[in-house]
């Protein structure tokens, strides 16, 4: 190899490892939340959405930072693990918490509802009370009882509640008769559609939905990145067909909010 040739590896050797030190590394809270975060599924939205933001642009390397639900806040609080947190509401508690967030537009509308397992002259009216039912929980979630958005462990107080560290752990609970009733989001049970991992034509689910809510990526005050530049990235990802092609991936288009021909 020549002089130049080599004095050109070097310098592009070199010039690729300052642009990878000049990256500001942005680290992302997950927790499990599936559709959009689970080590269970083979992948989830929110690794698949830092994959294409750290393929789009060269400024910034997402990291994800597996954390469990309950410290989501202390996550994004100051002196925090992480600067933000995918596909989350801001009413799940973080008015509670002296958390300062910005958010980005919403990029899903989701619903939960009581979910049980079939059973021969099991009805919707199963899930008319709690009373004498055994629950399946997550640690750190919130669920919606009798109006009143509740934390897990306030909702152990009040009903025979088991959680558990994952959504998908208290679906096959259900299926496997350790508990009566769960509730599951209306996306898991989408992506899971026609999988061999949980069989959910096996499940009754309830008429009415618990409640809505509308999911955004959430910044925390590291200040690290703004919550318009994350929105400025979407934009760009949505311009490109990348938003479109990730919920269509988990089978999701019904609920996603943002498509490029709506926000700009």
């Amino acid at each position: 190899m020549g002089l130049l040739s080599r004095f050109l590896l070097l310098f592009a050797a070199l010039f690729y490892s300052g642009v990878l030190a000049a990256q500001t590394k942005v680290y992302v809270a997950a927790y499990d939340y599936p559709p959009y975060f689970s080590d269970i599924l083979e992948t989830d939205l929110t690794r698949e959405l830092v994959k294409r933001l750290n393929e789009h642009q060269d400024n910034y390397e997402f990291i994800i930072e597996v954390i469990p639900p309950s410290g989501r806040y202390e996550a994004l609080s100051v002196g925090g693990c992480c600067d933000a947190i995918f596909f989350e509401s801001p009413s799940w508690g973080w008015r509670n918490h002296d958390v300062e967030i910005e958010k980005t537009f919403p990029l899903v509308r989701g619903k939960e509802r009581l979910v049980a397992a079939k059973k021969a002259g099991r009805t919707q009216s199963f899930f008319n009370s709690y009373e004498g039912k055994r629950f399946a929980g997550v640690k750190g979630y919130h669920y919606l009882i009798a109006g009143e958005l509740k934390a897990s462990d306030e909702l152990k107080q009040e009903y025979t509640v088991y959680l558990a560290d994952s959504r998908i752990t208290n679906i096959r609970m259900v299926l496997g008769g350790r508990v009566d009733l769960t509730t599951v989001n209306d996306e898991l049970l989408a992506a899971l559609d026609g999988s061999q991992q949980i069989k959910v034509e096996n499940l009754l689910l309830a008429e009415s939905t618990d409640f809505q809510y509308e999911l955004h990526l959430l910044v925390g005050p590291s200040k690290k990145i703004e919550a318009s530049t994350l929105q400025r990235m979407l934009s760009e990802l949505g311009r490109k067909g990348e938003i479109d092609r990730l919920f269509r991936r988990f089978n999701m288009e019904r609920f996603q909010l943002y498509r490029p021909s709506t926000i700009r």
